[in-house]
């Protein structure tokens, strides 16, 4: 049994940087090549579990690396096949298909942006825009916590909705406004009620610098209320096909 770990997919004729580091007693990350295809892999440790949160910062960071410089089919953490698999079971049957989505990311690259309200301004709105909110929020500030705390609980309910009510509007605003600038764009639920927009954005490496220029400038005008995050390039996580 001689486990390999995999990365992702890359075209075989693709460059990869030679101290790039991964999992494994050697750490070296290599390619195994079939046809037109080939697979970024490494050792799996063997001293250790596989799938500590570090060993998936280490996948991305793999991963994002190549994918600076070229179209790279992320695998799914943690993937982990027989050495001859990686050929017979991975490369060998799927070779044509991985080449279309390979060819379809070709001079692309994911930003990732992510929106969070600044929480204390987004709460003076709701207080001055909501008269319930307010009058409920006046009323609890002045009784100890053990006398109020259902109406605390209650109050925080209000809040929360008032805020999923505003993000939903106003996330949808920031997508649309740069979507032109993207080829596709997938967006997530928010997690938390202040976070206003998780989404992905697929981008033409040539208009790179576009994309980030229109970002900055809408950062601006939302500064003060709300926080826009940019992560990228990255690999295209949430633009691979499911199959």
């Amino acid at each position: 049994m001689n486990p390999t770990y995999v990365y992702g997919l890359i075209r075989s004729d693709a460059a990869v940087p030679e101290d790039l580091v991964g999992l494994g007693e050697s750490g070296q990350v290599e390619t195994v090549v079939h046809g037109d295809l080939a697979a970024l892999v490494s050792d799996v440790p063997a001293d250790r579990p596989l799938g500590t949160r570090d060993d998936l910062f280490t996948h991305e960071r793999v991963v994002d690396t190549v994918a600076a410089a070229t179209a790279v089919l992320p695998m799914r953490f943690p993937a982990v096949v027989e050495r001859d698999g990686v050929v017979d079971e991975l490369l060998v049957p799927h070779h044509d298909h991985f080449l279309e989505v390979l060819d379809d990311l070709d001079g692309r690259t994911q930003f990732t942006l992510k929106a969070r309200y600044e929480q204390e301004v987004v709460l003076r709105e709701v207080l001055a825009d909501d008269p319930e909110i307010r009058e409920l929020h006046e009323r609890v500030r002045g009784l100890p916590e053990d006398a109020s705390y259902y109406d605390r609980v209650f109050l925080g309910q209000l809040i929360v909705e008032e805020l999923e009510a505003r993000r939903d509007g106003e996330g949808a605003a920031i997508v649309e406004r740069l979507a032109p600038e993207a080829v596709a764009v997938v967006s997530h639920q928010p997690a938390a009620p202040e976070d206003v927009v998780n989404a992905a954005f697929l981008v033409e490496r040539k208009h790179q610098q576009r994309f980030e220029d229109a970002v900055e400038k809408l950062g601006a005008e939302l500064a003060g209320r709300l926080r826009l995050r940019l992560l990228g390039p990255l690999a295209p996580y949430d633009f691979v096909p499911a199959e």
